[in-house]
């Protein structure tokens, strides 16, 4: 019996550790081609298997969590109904639709996929400690990125880091993401050590509403942490991602909308922590913004004629959403498959003059996946929270509301504006990553608050 609580204890130390490990290296291109399909019109990185650094980061702290938990035989919390019933039907629905895809192969990973993302959420939910025990390593990942980010934009190209997954930038060549200003001078978007700029945006808004939420105990941590916000406000800037702008500003707002709600009584001092740091951040947004503000202006459609770059880019997201829309109508009980959309919208247009990428809009991009249904399923998955936070509302039990919860609810509403415009946080490893780690931070700020609450806790499932 000592061996085995032994043991146990050992796997579960050797999860957290990789989960910390994880959430540093959780943006990292990093990959390796396991298995590649025949050239095709549709990049390699969709069509092919396809392994990220994270991916075995992610799968290293759920074998050992599991091996912890069945040697020490503790319940494990699948959360509240509004999250578990959406995030089962998205997993049944990858796995029955396989043989109706049109490439069932690739569908059992993305089935797969699907599966260890909605377990990896329920290690969140049910291992981490609050927001306070992730400051270290989310503070790294933001660090980290920042600091490549800002530094490849100030030197108009990537900084020698190919070794760990920085691509190759040159504002030059065709295929890299820059921003096009008046003179047609190309400018170089901040990658950090990601896929791509929106990819970076994406982290550092979710990144830094998880930081702010953060309490510090010393003057050297407020310090630390108020250094971390200014690198990743400036960072966030230099993407030139109107999507993570967006996130940003929705996830502040939110968060300062959840304190305030909690009522008199509750304490004044996590939303005075909030507005200092959201100033903070917003000054450093705006001085950043000025030195940048001919490709911001480019990037807003403030400048009298939008360039080519700009207009393309437009143009294409238009015509992905049209055709992954023809992918549903064409598919609407069983979809393409998982991951499969790409490869049906090159089969209904095999001369789209655009990349065969799935639709910027996560919830059309899983209906073309899974079918009406799972889009459904998805849309319920991320209103479920805001489902439960109005029921508490109503109920007048929003006193009890933490910072915590304020905390991953305001990283909950940048991961749901950047899901209105972009396809990463169901597509690609980094982004799929990020999106169910969000969503288990959610659930476990909210469990933690039921836990002073037995009677209501009870009553959410």
């Amino acid at each position: 019996m000592i061996a085995r609580a032994g043991l146990a204890r050992l796997f579960a130390l050797g999860a957290r550790m990789a989960f910390a490990v994880l959430i540093v290296a959780m943006p990292f291109r990093a990959r390796t081609d396991v298995l590649a399909h025949p050239p095709a019109a549709v990049s390699a990185v969709l069509a092919d298997l396809v392994l990220y650094a994270v991916d075995v980061l992610v799968v290293s702290t759920l074998v050992l969590w599991l091996l912890a938990r069945g040697l020490d035989r503790r319940r494990i919390d699948l959360g509240p109904w509004p999250l578990r019933v959406p995030a089962l039907a998205l997993i049944g629905l990858a796995w029955l639709t396989i043989p109706f895809g049109v490439e069932p192969g690739l569908s059992v990973v993305g089935a797969t996929r699907i599966t260890v993302g909605a377990v990896f959420a329920l290690y969140v939910l049910n291992e981490v400690e609050g927001l306070d025990s992730l400051a270290v390593p989310v503070a790294l990942m933001l660090l980290i990125q920042a600091a490549v980010g800002i530094a490849q934009v100030s030197t108009g190209g990537a900084v020698g880091l190919s070794g760990i997954g920085e691509l190759p930038l040159d504002p030059a060549v065709a295929g890299t993401s820059v921003v096009t200003i008046s003179d047609g001078t190309r400018i170089l978007r901040a990658y950090g050590l990601t896929p791509h700029p929106n990819v970076l945006g994406g982290f550092l808004a979710c990144g830094l509403v998880v930081l702010v939420s953060v309490s510090t105990t010393s003057r050297t941590a407020r310090l630390a942490q108020a250094a971390v916000v200014v690198l990743a406000s400036a960072a966030l800037v230099v993407t030139f991602s109107r999507s993570a702008w967006l996130a940003g500003l929705a996830g502040l707002v939110v968060g300062l909308v959840t304190l305030a709600a909690r009522g008199p009584g509750s304490g004044v001092r996590p939303v005075r922590r909030w507005l200092a740091t959201a100033a903070l951040a917003l000054a450093v947004v705006a001085a950043v913004g000025w030195l940048a503000r001919d490709p911001i202006a480019s990037r807003t459609w403030l400048t009298p004629s939008v360039s080519a770059t700009e207009q393309r880019s437009i143009d294409e997201r238009v015509e992905q959403i049209r055709l992954g829309w023809r992918v549903v109508l064409e598919r609407p009980l069983t979809g393409a498959g998982a991951s499969a959309v790409p490869m049906a919208m090159r089969q209904l247009e095999p001369d789209f003059p655009y990349a065969f990428y799935a639709p910027h809009l996560v919830a059309l991009a899983v209906a073309g996946e899974l079918g009406i249904a799972g889009g459904l399923a998805y849309l319920l998955l991320i209103a479920g929270p805001w489902i439960l936070l109005l029921a508490a509302f109503a109920s007048g039990s929003r006193r009890r509301w933490t910072a915590e919860l304020a905390g991953a609810s305001a990283a909950l509403a940048a991961l749901a504006v950047v899901s209105l415009f972009d396809d990463y946080p169901w597509v690609g490893g980094p982004g799929r990553t990020l999106a169910w780690f969000v969503i288990g931070l959610w659930a476990m700020a909210w469990a933690r608050v039921g836990r002073d609450r037995p009677a209501e806790a009870a009553s959410d499932g």
